[in-house]
């Protein structure tokens, strides 16, 4: 009977860590979840920071002052200033992109598209 007692306190032992693993597992799966929805978040601030921005500009382009946007706005002068740095942050981005578009014509990456530099354990070159 001894050896029937230790099968099942052995099954009731694997049992136990197979539930503490799925418990362990969806914790993890719910963490992801929220990890992308925070950064999805993210980007919508910054998108909608930068769209702050580009109406502020537009503003400050047809004659209004920068102290008064702020008035005008109820955001404080440094929220009107980060917000307009965020546009030219972001136009700035964009014109790099534009700018330089990939030079890969033949459908295959390139360790310089990537910045990786597999293999090569010499210093990089910049």
């Amino acid at each position: 009977m001894t050896l029937a007692k230790t099968d099942s306190g052995s099954q009731t032992a694997r049992a136990r860590a197979r539930k503490a693993m799925a418990v362990e597992l969806e914790r993890a799966r719910k963490r992801e979840t929220k990890l992308i929805a925070v950064f999805s978040a993210i980007d919508a601030r910054e998108a909608a920071e930068a769209a702050l921005g580009d109406a502020l500009i537009e503003l400050r382009d047809l004659g209004v002052a920068q102290g008064d946007l702020a008035e005008m706005t109820g955001l404080s002068a440094r929220e009107v200033g980060a917000a307009i740095r965020s546009a030219k942050n972001s136009e700035d981005e964009t014109d790099n992109e534009v700018a330089t578009p990939p030079d890969d014509k033949s459908g295959e990456q390139t360790t310089q598209d990537t910045g990786h530099h597999s293999g090569s354990h010499g210093a990089e070159h910049h």
